[in-house]
């Protein structure tokens, strides 16, 4: 018999999933960590994660359904540089690469999610990353969305490509290439909310896709609809708030947080 989510758990998980999804702290690290805390079967924890990642892409795509719009109808999409062509080879430069990696190597990453030291370590390594990227990071003269060139986009792609390991955050490397390669702080952001809804929707789509994911998904469908609508709603306030706040604020914060939580949750798994 599968194993089984309770709702009161499902509730939690979204929530935090909703939270941390979109912000460069790793909902994945958050989530996984949440559920061996809370006792929940490994497996089931890993497919009902990846599962729930469509529920913050679909608030993102509500929340910037004008840059999408301009995506698939750029003859109405006003002023803006970021349509048409120009913005569909931007789109797929920064995203395809995550997707092959990510598909050819799967079992590998999956493999270290059921882990807690690759995905502490993976923590670490992007809380460092986002300390070093706002150290260098100069505002002044910066790109934003509007002109990203094909190299900066294809250059975030592959920083994508290192949230494959658990922990790092998709958010945070998309955020990091983008401050490297010259994007203020508001489009670094925006330019990684904007990739991660494919990416999101796909890796929820594909838990469908497998049989042994998709018998826990249907064994567990009243925890994937509560968890789902908690996870959209959380996010859709989570990511508003945080456009809001990024014109007064630097990335730092985030850094210094992953950096003190993870030997934190070291030190009291028992692994110390």
């Amino acid at each position: 018999m599968p194993p089984t989510l309770s709702l009161a758990h499902a509730f939690l998980l979204g929530l935090v999933q909703g939270i941390t999804q979109f912000l460069p702290v790793s909902a994945d690290a958050h989530v996984l960590l949440l559920g061996r805390w809370l006792g929940d079967d490994p497996e089931l924890l890993r497919v009902f994660s990846a599962t729930l990642q469509a529920a913050p892409a679909l608030a993102v795509l509500l929340l910037f359904r004008r840059r999408f719009d301009a995506l698939i109808r750029p003859g109405q999409a006003g002023k803006t540089q970021f349509k048409g062509r120009h913005a569909w080879g931007l789109y797929l430069a920064a995203v395809l690469p995550v997707m092959v990696v990510g598909l050819l190597f799967k079992h590998y990453f999956d493999g270290l999610r059921l882990q807690l030291v690759p995905i502490l370590l993976g923590l670490a390594a992007g809380g460092v990353g986002i300390l070093w990227a706002e150290h260098g990071h100069k505002e002044k003269g910066s790109v934003s969305v509007e002109k990203t060139s094909l190299r900066q986009a294809f250059g975030v792609g592959l920083f994508q490509c290192l949230a494959l390991w658990p922990g790092v955050s998709r958010s945070g490397a998309t955020i990091i290439g983008g401050l490297v390669l010259g994007l203020d702080r508001e489009a670094a952001a925006e330019f990684s909310f904007l990739c991660g809804v494919p990416v999101f929707l796909a890796a929820s789509a594909l838990q469908f896709h497998h049989a042994d994911s998709r018998a826990l998904l249907m064994a567990n469908l009243p925890a994937l609809a509560l968890g789902f609508a908690t996870s959209f709603a959380l996010a859709l306030a989570t990511v508003a708030a945080f456009m809001k706040l990024l014109g007064r604020i630097s990335f730092k914060p985030f850094g210094w947080y992953r950096l003190a939580l993870s030997p934190l949750i070291y030190f009291f798994s028992g692994l110390a």
